[in-house]
């Protein structure tokens, strides 16, 4: 399971908010560096979106592990 961490960017159409996934000791999956603080406003109406790095480091890991939960099934039916 993975924790994430949303950080707040500032642009031209207000405030947003990007969620990046953490490793367990607390970086990025994208290698980027977030403060340290986290930081939620309510009452403020923000775009959010996910760290298109992250999400794709996570769907590698995700893939592997089903390719090779497959790959066992199969090696199992062929004994």
């Amino acid at each position: 399971m993975y924790n994430m961490r949303a950080e707040h960017l500032a642009t031209g159409n207000g405030p947003d908010l990007l969620w990046h996934v953490l490793h367990r000791d607390g970086r990025t999956l994208c290698g980027r560096q977030l403060n340290g603080k986290e930081t939620v406003t309510e009452g403020v109406l923000e775009r959010e979106d996910y760290c298109r790095r992250c999400m794709n480091s996570v769907a590698a890991v995700v893939g592997a592990g089903l390719v090779g939960a497959s790959a066992d099934a199969q090696e199992a039916q062929r004994a």
